[in-house]
């Protein structure tokens, strides 16, 4: 009975095992490292692999490889999205040249770049549409949960001529991300995308550093688009 009396005593006066709270990733963050900087190999992104195509897919890709490769040697522009002020939308919005900003709420969390100012909008503890529910879109449509410290967030929906770098897909194509803090201002996104031209899921991830107090700015393709007119003279490209 005093056993007993003894054990009920120390389980009321044990304190209640708190409850994990999800890391914030509010704020604004840069790609890692930085142009001109090493990074610390303990954050440092991975390398970004060839897509492992099937073979009546690798074609095309191997072609599109080649005019990217002698446009870049003549100094020429890609010649992709970008080149018609149309966004990059998933997964390449990820890797933008440029800042991004998270914006984290309990049921919603909002990525945007500041190239094009890009938004996509995660939506947490929802269920995955099906890729022929939602209408394709840039962006798609993205579901979150958390795994202990780790964001995972589902994408499908993207439309067939959104692409990372030139690589064809299906529309049923599906991106998995794990998003998680290795340090306290270094973010990981480990990127993986499964779907029907691949002979197996495409695995790759980016690293990004806070930027403590940077503010977005605005970004209007039109507005970097300049033009040397009859007289010489270099003006915006925007209608007047």
């Amino acid at each position: 009975m005093i056993a007993k009396a003894l054990l009920l005593g120390a389980c009321l006066l044990a304190p209640a095992t708190a409850a994990i709270a999800e890391p914030d990733f509010s704020g604004s963050w840069e790609r890692y490292p930085p142009m001109g900087e090493k990074a610390d190999p303990r954050y440092a992104p991975s390398p970004i692999p060839d897509p492992q195509l099937k073979p009546q897919y690798r074609a095309e890709w191997e072609r599109g490889q080649k005019i990217l490769k002698e446009r870049l040697e003549e100094g020429q522009p890609a010649g992709d999205n970008y080149v018609h002020c149309i966004p990059d939308g998933m997964p390449s919005m990820m890797m933008g040249m440029f800042p991004m900003e998270v914006f984290q709420r309990a049921k919603q969390i909002n990525i945007t770049q500041e190239a094009f100012n890009q938004t996509r909008r995660i939506y947490m503890n929802e269920t995955l549409p099906r890729w022929d529910e939602v209408d394709p879109s840039f962006y798609g449509r993205s579901v979150g949960h958390w795994e202990g410290d780790t964001l995972v967030v589902e994408t499908t929906g993207i439309k067939a001529n959104v692409t990372f770098r030139w690589t064809p897909h299906s529309e049923a194509m599906k991106i998995t991300e794990r998003i998680r803090l290795l340090a306290p201002d270094i973010l990981q996104d480990q990127i993986t995308i499964e779907d029907d031209y691949l002979e197996k899921p495409w695995t790759y991830s980016y690293s990004f550093r806070r930027m403590k107090g940077y503010r977005l700015q605005e970004y209007v393709c039109e507005d970097n688009r300049e033009v040397v007119d009859e007289d010489g003279k270099t003006h915006l490209k925007i209608d007047r």
